[in-house]
């Protein structure tokens, strides 16, 4: 899995989405999500061991080519 590095005034801009505000709005699975992020599909902060934050414009970029 490949990380990035955010400043933080990056992060108070983004409109971050949970795992879950992922799934139902691609509907899919949360385990779906967690494949897309482990394959480098979309990109996601990690804030601990499973919590992760996705900018919402990521999934756009993906969903929406």
């Amino acid at each position: 899995m490949v990380t990035k590095k955010f400043q933080t005034s990056e992060l108070q801009q983004m409109n971050l989405l949970t795992i879950q505000e992922v799934a139902d709005w691609a509907k899919v699975s949360t385990k779906t999500i967690y494949r897309w992020i482990s394959y480098n599909k979309i990109p996601a902060i990690r804030l601990g061991n499973r919590t992760y934050r996705i900018p919402e414009k990521a999934i756009i970029d993906y969903l929406l080519p």
